[in-house]
C-alpha cells in the first residue's frame, strides 16, 4: 500500500486538490477550505440537520422545499448540522444508505452544490470514518464531511466543530449504544486541542461574519435543552471572539435564541426529517426569540437559509415552503439597565409584520374596539359581548380591535389554557363578531405566558384570533399601527410588586424600545393612508384611574404628532373616554371597559381637551370613509353614550 494511503490526511489533501477544492492548514492546525462568494460580496446558503432517513418522516418533502428555496435564492452551498444517517450512521463507504438518504433525495438542480457537513451523535454510532472518507466524493461529489474544519467564504468564515466527543453522557452513560471513537485517541487531549484550535482560528479571523457550526445546541428550549459541556467550554470562546452565529441541529426543531451577554445568535436547524417530539425544555427560556413548535398542528419547520452581506437576513421555512419567521441582524444596542429576575441581552431587533384587510367596495371601513375584557364572561363581559354583536350586525363591521389585557388576571398559562376559549371563543359568539380580531398585549397579559397569546396554534382553536407584540395593518382607507406599550412602562421593571412579568422575547429593554419607536416612526412616515391610527394598550392621555402615561407622552406622542396621526386608541383604564390633543389633531380614544369597570376614581391632574368620559362598561365603534370618521361609544345595554363625526377638514360634535 502506498504511504499516502496509510495517512488519511495526506490522502484527503491530495484528493481535494485533484477535485479543485483548495485546502490549506492554518496555524490553528485545522483543515481550511475556500469557497468563493458571489461577485457582489453576498453569500446564500441553506442549513438543514438530522435528516438521513431514506426519504421517510417527511425528509423527501423537506428536500423538495429546499430545492425550491435554493433555486429562488441561487444558493452557494448547503450546510448539514449532523446526524446525517439514521439510526446508526453508515456501516461503511459501501452502505446503500448514503445514496438512499442523500444522493437520491436531494435531487433538485439548486442543491447540486457543495454540502459541508459535521458529524452528529447518531453518526458516531456507526462507522464514523466512513462519512469522513473521500471515497464518498467518488459516489457523490457534493459530499464533504470532516470532524472539524474551517471554511473561508470571503464575507464569512465558518468554523465547523466536532461537538459529539465533548458530551459526557456518550461516554459515561451510552445506554445500549456503541460509539465509534477510533480516531479520537485520548478524549481529554482531543477536546483540549480542538478548543485551542478553534480559539486560535477565531482570533486570527478577519471575516465580516464569524459563524460556528456544530451538531449539539449550546442553547435550546427543546427536548435536549442546553448542552452544559458546550456552555462551559465552547461558549466562552465564542463570546470572547465576537462570533455572530452558532448553528446546530440535534433538537428536531427550528429555533432562534439570543445570547444574554453577547451578540451571538443561537440557530437550531434540526428538523430535516423526523420531528414532532412534543416536549419543550423549560429550564432556560430567557431570550428565546422564535421556536418553530414541535406540534404538527402548528408548523412543520425544517430548514434555515441565510443571506449574508453588510446586513444579515435569515429565515426559517416549513416543509410546505412557508416562511415561518425572518429576522435581520441589526447593530448591537448596549444594554445598561438590569431587569429584575432577568439577564439583559446586548442586542435587540423588533420585526414589525404587515397585514392587509380589504375595505368595503365603496371605500368605507367599520370596526369595533374593546379592551380589558377576558374574565370568562363575568363582570358583565357577556353582556358587553351581546351588545357588541348587535352593533356589529347593524354596522356590518369588517373586524374587531382588542386594546389588550385580553385574559385576566395573569394572561394565559400556555396555548392549552382553557381561559382562551372560556373568555374569548365562548363569549363573542354573535355572527357579526365572527370576523378577524386584531389584538395587542396588555400588562396583565405579560403576567402570564406572553408568547402563548402570540402562538399561531391559537388560530387552530379559533381562526379569528391574531395577536402580535407590534404590527401594521393596511385596510386601504386606513392604516393601523399596533404598538407594544407594556415594555415601555418603567414601573413594571422597577416596582413590579408581587407580579412576575414574562419579558422573554423583549431582551434588552432599552434596545427593544429604541427599535420599536424607530420602526413606528419610519412606518408612519412612509404611510400614504387617508387615516393613520395607532393602537396600544396604555393611554397616552387619560383622566381615568391611571392618568396620563408619562413614558408614552415623552417617547411616543412626539412621533405621532410629527406624522399626522389621526387617532390613538387604547385600553388599560376601565372606562370609555375621548380627549383631543391640544397641540395636534390627534384624538385619544380609550376603550378599556370590556368587563370589570366602575372603579370610581378620576385623575384630575390634566383634564385639558376632555370631550367625554364614562366610568362604566362598554365599547367603541368606528366608521371610516375617505372624508369622514364617525366614532361612537356604547354602554353595557347598547345605549349610545357619545357620538361624533370627525372630518379631515374640521370637527363636528353631535
Amino acid at each position: 500500500m502506498p504511504a499516502f494511503l496509510r495517512n488519511p490526511m495526506a490522502f484527503f489533501s491530495l484528493f481535494m486538490i485533484s477535485l479543485g477544492l483548495c485546502l490549506v492548514l492554518t496555524s490553528a492546525d485545522l483543515p481550511r477550505l475556500e469557497h468563493h462568494g458571489n461577485g457582489d460580496g453576498t453569500l446564500n446558503f441553506l442549513v438543514v440537520g438530522d435528516w438521513g432517513r431514506r426519504g421517510l418522516f417527511n425528509q423527501s418533502e423537506v428536500a423538495l422545499q429546499m430545492g425550491r428555496t435554493g433555486k429562488k435564492l441561487d444558493i452557494n452551498f448547503v450546510i448539514s448540522t449532523g446526524d446525517n444517517f439514521y439510526d446508526d450512521g453508515l456501516t461503511s463507504v459501501s452502505d446503500n444508505a448514503f445514496k438512499e438518504s442523500f444522493t437520491k433525495i436531494y435531487t433538485a438542480k439548486s442543491l447540486q452544490k457543495q454540502w459541508y457537513s459535521v458529524l452528529g451523535n447518531h453518526d458516531y454510532r456507526g462507522n464514523v470514518e466512513a462519512q469522513l472518507n473521500p471515497v464518498l466524493r467518488k459516489i457523490d461529489s457534493r459530499w464533504l464531511c470532516l470532524r472539524s474544519f474551517l471554511l473561508n467564504a470571503e464575507v464569512a468564515e465558518f468554523f465547523f466543530v466536532d461537538t459529539t466527543p465533548m458530551v459526557d453522557m456518550y461516554f459515561t452513560d451510552p445506554e445500549d449504544h456503541t460509539y465509534d471513537w477510533k480516531g479520537l485517541g485520548n478524549r481529554k487531549r482531543y477536546i483540549a486541542k480542538l478548543l485551542k484550535d478553534v480559539e486560535l482560528a477565531l482570533k486570527e479571523s478577519t471575516a465580516k461574519w464569524k459563524i460556528v457550526v456544530g451538531h449539539h445546541a449550546i442553547r435550546s428550549i427543546a427536548h435536549h435543552g442546553d448542552t452544559i459541556e458546550l456552555v462551559n467550554q465552547l461558549l466562552p470562546i465564542l463570546q470572547a471572539n465576537n462570533v455572530d452565529f452558532y448553528m446546530n441541529g440535534h433538537d428536531h426543531c427550528l429555533q432562534h435564541i439570543s445570547d444574554n451577554v453577547s451578540n451571538i445568535q443561537f440557530l437550531t436547524s434540526g428538523g430535516g426529517s423526523k420531528a414532532w417530539r412534543g416536549d419543550v425544555h423549560g429550564l432556560n427560556r430567557h431570550d428565546t426569540d422564535k421556536m418553530a413548535r414541535i406540534s404538527s398542528s402548528v408548523t412543520r419547520g425544517i430548514l434555515w437559509k441565510s443571506r449574508l452581506l453588510s446586513i444579515n437576513q435569515s429565515s426559517f421555512y416549513s416543509l410546505r415552503g412557508l416562511c415561518l419567521t425572518s429576522f435581520k441582524d441589526h447593530p448591537p444596542v448596549t444594554c445598561e439597565e438590569k431587569i429584575p429576575g432577568r439577564i439583559p441581552k446586548v442586542s435587540s431587533s423588533v420585526e414589525v409584520q404587515r397585514f392587509k384587510h380589504p375595505a368595503n367596495n365603496d371605500g368605507t371601513l367599520s370596526f369595533l374596539v374593546v379592551g380589558d375584557w377576558g374574565r370568562r364572561g363575568l363582570y358583565n363581559q357577556s353582556e358587553v359581548a351581546l351588545q357588541m354583536g348587535r352593533i356589529g350586525e347593524k354596522l356590518d363591521i369588517n373586524f374587531v380591535i382588542s386594546t389588550g389585557d385580553n385574559f385576566y388576571d395573569n394572561g394565559l398559562t400556555g396555548v392549552k389554557d382553557p381561559a382562551f376559549e372560556e373568555s374569548f371563543t365562548k363569549i363573542y359568539t354573535a355572527k357579526s363578531l365572527q370576523k378577524q380580531w386584531y389584538s395587542v398585549l396588555g400588562n396583565h397579559d405579560y403576567r402570564g405566558n406572553a408568547e402563548a397569546q402570540l402562538d399561531p396554534i391559537l388560530r387552530k382553536i379559533d381562526s379569528r384570533w391574531l395577536c402580535l407584540r407590534s404590527f401594521l395593518l393596511n385596510a386601504e382607507v386606513a392604516e393601523f399601527f399596533f404598538v407594544d406599550t407594556t415594555p415601555m412602562i418603567d414601573k413594571y421593571f422597577t416596582n413590579p410588586k408581587h407580579h412576575i412579568y414574562d419579558w422573554k422575547g423583549v431582551g434588552c429593554r432599552k434596545g427593544y424600545i429604541a427599535k420599536l419607536l424607530k420602526d413606528v416612526k419610519l412606518a408612519l412616515m412612509e404611510s400614504t393612508a387617508k387615516w393613520k391610527i395607532v393602537v396600544g394598550h396604555h393611554a397616552i392621555r387619560s383622566v381615568g384611574h391611571h392618568g396620563d402615561t408619562i413614558e408614552l407622552v415623552n417617547q411616543l406622542l412626539p412621533i405621532l404628532q410629527a406624522n399626522n396621526v389621526d387617532f390613538y386608541m387604547n385600553g388599560h383604564d376601565h372606562c370609555l373616554q375621548h380627549i383631543g390633543d391640544t397641540a395636534s389633531n390627534i384624538q385619544f380614544l380609550t376603550s378599556g371597559a370590556g368587563s370589570k369597570a366602575w372603579r370610581g376614581t378620576v385623575q384630575g391632574l390634566n383634564q385639558e381637551g376632555t370631550q367625554f368620559f364614562y366610568n362604566g362598561q362598554g365599547f367603541m365603534s368606528v366608521q371610516l370613509s375617505p372624508n369622514d370618521a364617525k366614532i361612537g361609544f356604547y354602554d353595557v345595554f347598547g345605549a349610545s353614550l357619545h357620538e361624533w363625526i370627525i372630518s379631515k377638514q374640521f370637527y363636528t360634535n353631535m
